[in-house]
């Protein structure tokens, strides 16, 4: 008689109860050696009776299927190692008897041609399956219980990494904790697509989350801190606060909800940008103060373009003579090209002392930490050796794990805080010795924008040039530095005060250009 064995055993089978594949396959094997059987194929499963899902049975069913007339019998050492679900197996067993197959146990056998042993296969199957039943149970209820404490009982969501609080198993943050925060932040705006924003975080953050694995991290209460408990029989769904910390705001997570949903329509930007005027809103009148618009005539020529005032001060200016003086005004303020070497010795230098400076101010916090820690563990000591009791020991574990969670969140604060400056420098220095060259090639909004940053009131324009009512303080610095190093290097007084000599801020004193 040709023999097919099958062993099984699930991992929490084998760590607590010490079920052997190696006991149960010499077991059968000896068996077929004493009976004369031939043991054609052997398969084992790591993996649980619930249902016959199970990568090696599936296996074996096939073997079986395409060597039905090469195969008499397939056994195994008990009933609920074949299965723990009654109604399944009879299925399975029916399934195999088709193909001229036979199923038993050699330590529980039967003869199922005898109809009556039906009865006694039901009974071998349900006692284990009601074990397994009664262990789902206990189990589910534990894990109900614990949430309703705020545990987080499954795997740890992006952004979150498992801990344990107290012997409680929560959340603390990781490296991914800034993507999940920007996301949010960027799908609140309710401007762009929750798509074109995932495919961002793709692209700037390394964000590995699919569509629906990113839609699904939007609509996680868990971020804002809390535990969703599902609905169970009577019990209704239900969200508790949760044990671990929140990576965004309930307001924040709620104005998600709102785009997600619907409520709040994705806004679009209105365009005020001109692509004739682009910097008519950049631009004031001198005399009335008013903003500055634009405008085309036509002429014997064509059209000519003018910015131009829309009160009875009938001020005027050529567009092309206001983008050329404007040109001028942004080359004032760009680096000298020819100490750009120095520039970018001087920022890597202050960019290098600032990383140094964030590495001593972390290693103190771990060696705070460690310090907590001895504490804590001294404390554990002292309880186990009596000279504390348990009201006492949680004082004190209440009294330090506050202040470990604080150290531990400063120091994943300073981790996730990683000073990536230092990349480009080389690049921000080109570009701020290039600044004329930048400008030209923005577009319109660009062009805008970018002047926007540098005069934040806007320029008063005139005849010979442009005034303003404010300076820039990052501008300012930018060519004190500048003009500083300049003088070092060529020995020449040039007065530099943070701004193109074409545009002198206002004061009390009369103007002159």
């Amino acid at each position: 008689m040709n023999i097919v064995i099958y062993t099984r055993v699930s991992t929490d089978e084998q760590a607590q109860l010490g079920f052997s594949l190696r006991h149960q396959e010499e077991s059968l094997r000896k068996y077929c050696a004493i009976k004369g059987y031939q043991v054609i194929n052997h398969f084992q499963d790591d993996f649980s009776a619930k249902t016959f899902n199970r990568p090696e049975w599936l296996k074996l069913f096939e073997y079986v299927k395409r060597n039905r007339r090469a195969i008499d019998l397939v056994i195994f050492t008990k009933w609920d190692r074949f299965s723990r679900n009654s109604e399944n197996a009879l299925t399975v067993i029916r399934k195999l008897n088709d193909f001229g197959v036979q199923v038993n146990s050699i330590e529980q056998p039967l003869d199922l041609s005898i109809p009556d042993n039906k009865l006694v296969l039901a009974m071998y199957l349900a006692i284990p399956e009601v074990e397994n039943d009664k262990n789902s149970a206990r189990t589910r209820d534990c894990m109900r219980k614990a949430q309703k404490e705020g545990c987080f009982v499954n795997r740890a969501p992006y952004g979150y990494k498992g801990v344990r609080v107290n012997g409680k198993a929560s959340l603390a943050f990781n490296d991914d904790t800034y993507t999940v925060k920007k996301a949010f932040e960027e799908v609140a705006k309710g401007i762009e697509p929750v798509e074109i924003i995932r495919k961002k975080m793709k692209l700037i953050y390394a964000c590995k989350l699919q569509k629906q694995q990113f839609y699904n991290m939007l609509r996680n209460v868990v971020y804002k801190g809390c535990i969703l408990i599902k609905e169970y029989k009577k019990e209704e769904e239900q969200i508790v606060q949760g044990l671990h910390d929140p990576i965004v705001s309930d307001k924040l997570f709620n104005k998600v909800q709102d785009v997600l949903m619907g409520r709040k329509r994705n806004a679009k930007l209105p365009s005020l940008i001109n692509d004739d005027f682009p910097l008519k809103k950049n631009l004031i009148c001198p005399k009335c103060n008013n903003q500055i618009t634009g405008s085309k005539s036509l002429g014997n020529g064509g059209y000519y373009f003018y910015y131009h005032c829309t009160s009875k001060c009938k001020v005027r200016y050529k567009r092309d003579d206001v983008h050329r003086k404007i040109s001028e005004l942004i080359k004032g303020i760009s680096f000298n090209k020819g100490m750009e070497s120095l520039y970018k010795t001087i920022l890597k230098d202050c960019l290098k002392e600032d990383v140094q400076k964030g590495k001593a101010v972390k290693e103190k916090f771990e060696k705070e930490l460690q310090s907590i820690d001895d504490l804590i563990e001294s404390a554990e000591d002292k309880l186990m050796s009596n000279e504390i009791n348990k009201e006492q020991f949680d004082k004190v574990m209440t009294r330090y794990s506050s202040k470990r969670k604080e150290c531990e969140n400063n120091i994943l604060s300073l981790s996730i805080a990683k000073n990536n400056s230092g990349k480009y420098v080389n690049k921000v220095v080109e570009l701020m010795c290039n600044l004329e060259n930048v400008f030209n090639h923005l577009s319109g909004g660009g062009k805008a924008s970018f002047l926007s940053i540098i005069y934040p009131e806007n320029l008063i324009i005139e005849n010979d040039g442009f005034r303003t009512n404010s300076r820039n303080e990052v501008i300012d610095v930018m060519t004190s530095i500048y003009g500083g190093l300049e003088n070092m290097e060529i020995k020449k007084a040039i007065p530099k005060n943070g701004f193109s000599n074409m545009a002198p801020p206002l004061g009390l004193e009369p103007r002159t250009l």
